[in-house]
């Protein structure tokens, strides 16, 4: 990516974390709903895309795109903690089970298609 284009993006990352920081709170609050929910389920591994797509319909019909802008980070966050505290407790790389799931899980999901 060139200077001026990255600079750009930068910009306009800024200028978006600002406009949606008075949704923070409530984005964390739903992620944590939405996490207990779907790891409520584990049991039932093919349940779980359903319940998150229920929860993301329900926050943007509830509190519209921005709510929904500022979860996704929140869910990125809490996915990528998750992945790096996994893997230093394991002794494995965040890599490893980026890979696992990438070479195991998805192709699962796409059997469900």
């Amino acid at each position: 990516m060139d200077p001026l284009a990255r600079r750009q993006m930068i910009a306009h990352v800024q200028v978006e974390r600002q406009r949606l920081l008075p949704e923070h709170e409530q984005a964390t609050r739903t992620t944590v709903e939405m996490l207990r929910a779907g790891t409520g389920h584990a049991s039932q591994p093919r349940l779980v895309p359903y319940l998150n797509l229920a929860y993301l319909l329900g926050v943007k019909g509830t509190y519209g795109d921005d709510q929904l802008m500022a979860l996704a980070p929140s869910v990125a966050n809490w996915a990528t903690t998750a992945i790096n505290d996994l893997a230093h407790y394991t002794g494995r790389t965040p890599q490893h089970f980026i890979d696992q799931y990438e070479t195991d899980i998805i192709p699962d999901q796409e059997d469900l298609t």
